[in-house]
Parts: C-alpha cells; sequence; structure tokens
C-alpha cells in the first residue's frame, strides 16, 4: 500500500499529536504513562528543599507524582505544546506549588543555576537536539544539581509491536520522524552514556516494564496508534476503506505470533545522574528566547520568590 503525505516537520507532527492526545494520555494502554511517571517520581526521591524543572511535562504526570503542589518553593513544568500545559494547568488547578508554562526545552529562558534537579520523562528522545537541550540544562542547575530522565526502551518491545512498525514501513507514507538513532536512548547503556557525556556523574539506571493486551486488531491500532506522533501522523493519514485493509493485513501476520499476539510491553528505562564539579556550559545559542504571555508569567511568579531575577532578559 503506498500513499502520498505532504511535507511536513517532525515538530509540528509533535504538536498536532500532543493536541490530540492530551486527553487521552494519562490513560493510554492500561495507563502505562502514569506507572511511568510514578516510578520515575520515586526513582528521583525528590526533596523538599531541592527546587524542580519538569522539562517536556506533558499533562503534568511527573509533577502531580512528586506531589509539588503543596511546596513553599515555585516548581516549573515546561513543554513545547500548548494544548498540553493547559491539561496540565486544568488537572492541577488546586495545586500552587508549579508553575506550567508554553517553552521549548533547547531554549530555556531562566537564569543560570537556579533549580536542583531537571526532571525528563519520556521526552529525550522526541527532543530535535538532546545535546542542546542538556547544555541549557546543565546551565539552569546549580552546582551539584541532578538529573532524573524517562525513556521507552524499544528492545524490549513485544514481537507484535514490531510487526506492528514493520507494517507501518510499508505503507511508504513520507512523514517526518527523529532520526533512527533516538530510538537507542531508552537502552540502559546508552542512556548512562548520554548522561555521562552530558556532564553528569553517579549515574543510577533502573527499568520499567508494564504490559497490556488488546482485543483484536481494531483495539490494537487504536492504542499504538496513540503511542507517538509518527504513528498518529501515519495511522491518520489513512483513508477508512485504507485503514481497513491496513488492519486486515496486519491481522494475519497478528496470528503468526500465537499466543503473542496483541501483547504490548510499555517498557521504560529510567535513570538519575549528579551534575559533575564544573562550571556550568553556556548556551551554544546567541538568540534569545521570545517573550510570550507564557514566559512573562513565569517571569513574574519566580522573581516574586527569589531576591534575583530568575529569568534571562528577552
Amino acid at each position: 500500500m503506498t500513499v502520498t503525505g505532504t511535507p511536513d516537520t517532525f515538530r509540528r507532527l509533535q504538536l498536532d499529536f500532543y493536541r490530540d492526545a492530551a486527553q487521552r494520555y494519562d490513560s493510554w494502554a492500561g495507563g502505562a504513562n502514569v506507572r511511568a511517571a510514578e516510578r520515575l517520581a520515586t526513582f528521583a526521591d525528590v526533596q523538599t528543599h531541592e527546587r524542580v524543572i519538569d522539562i517536556g511535562c506533558g499533562t503534568g504526570l511527573i509533577s502531580r507524582s512528586l506531589g509539588l503542589g503543596g511546596s513553599e518553593l515555585r516548581h516549573m513544568a515546561v513543554d513545547l505544546s500548548p494544548d498540553m500545559v493547559t491539561y496540565a494547568r486544568e488537572q492541577a488547578s488546586a495545586d500552587r506549588g508549579v508553575d506550567y508554562s508554553v517553552m521549548d526545552a533547547h531554549r530555556l529562558v531562566f537564569n543560570d543555576s537556579l533549580f536542583d534537579i531537571a526532571i525528563l520523562g519520556q521526552s529525550l528522545a522526541y527532543l530535535e537536539d538532546p545535546w542542546q537541550a542538556f547544555s541549557e540544562i546543565r546551565r539552569v542547575l546549580r552546582p551539584n544539581g541532578r538529573i532524573a530522565v524517562s525513556c521507552r526502551c524499544r528492545s524490549l518491545s513485544t514481537p507484535a509491536q514490531g510487526v506492528f512498525f514493520e507494517r507501518l514501513e510499508r505503507l511508504a507514507i513520507r512523514r517526518a520522524r527523529t532520526p533512527a538513532h533516538h530510538a537507542l536512548f531508552g537502552e540502559p547503556w546508552v542512556l548512562t552514556n548520554m548522561l555521562e557525556m552530558a556532564g553528569f556523574a553517579d549515574i543510577r539506571v533502573t527499568q520499567l516494564l508494564v504490559g497490556v493486551r488488546a482485543a483484536d486488531v481494531h483495539e490494537w491500532t487504536e492504542m499504538m496508534e496513540w503511542s507517538g506522533p509518527w504513528p498518529h501522523a501515519m495511522i491518520g493519514l489513512l483513508s477508512p476503506g485504507a485503514r481497513a485493509t491496513f488492519e486486515e493485513e496486519l491481522d494475519r501476520t497478528m496470528h503468526r505470533l500465537g499466543e503473542g499476539d496483541y501483547a504490548f510491553h510499555g517498557a521504560f528505562t529510567l535513570a538519575t545522574g549528579r551534575l559533575r564539579d564544573q562550571s556550568p556550559a553556556q548556551p551554544t545559542s546567541e538568540s534569545e528566547p521570545e517573550e510570550t504571555a507564557d514566559v512573562s508569567a513565569a517571569r513574574s511568579s519566580l522573581y516574586a520568590s527569589d531576591s534575583e531575577p530568575a529569568l534571562s532578559s528577552p
């Protein structure tokens, strides 16, 4: 099956996906994202004196799991998607300890050495330039600051997941996606090496596996469509007839797996580290972040809780 798609960028696909996925993100795949957020929050072991920045906060799962709502500190949760940030604010309407803001992880608007711990829940693999984001994270962390990261571990996926993505590849739809090597970020040795190269030490790693099974090909395709921006864009381009053909061919292949058909693993690698004793790296971009309503609000809230301005000048 061949379908021709219009040119796009991966960032555009991300924003489209998170706009449509905001309402269902928390319940996806039997609550796999909730389980991953709760596990990362526990693994991060944030102390009451530590100020948090949640980068790629999505629906705010991790910030809520950390129980920061009643904190006397002003924590930040940022995401590229306005729709995700809006939903996160709605879910945390009674909490006062976290400010949610639309912001690019590659261009954090904060002053240096402001936060004690940076948390990236499943966002690292979707960043266009992870090393630029790491540079920004080092800059905004205080000396001896910490990082906590979770990524999906593709090598622990089931054969059924492999079949699904193989069938998607056969559609020959041209859609932008992250570089292929980003799929390796969730391998424990890769994530460890990345954090060490990014300037962190004392790396600790653990993993989480959440299993779920779809009842049939329709439920499976629906679940897998919402597994990320690329499958969402691919499946969304199919007409009802083309989708029916795709599911028919997929079902035939799945039944060859026997008892493994329609089994899904939400597999996650989690890691923490501490910033090595060195001067924070300076951001590589010479451009200044755009002053938006969210940035202004973040500037005001954090400035009110510190003796010095918290954000860089626009």
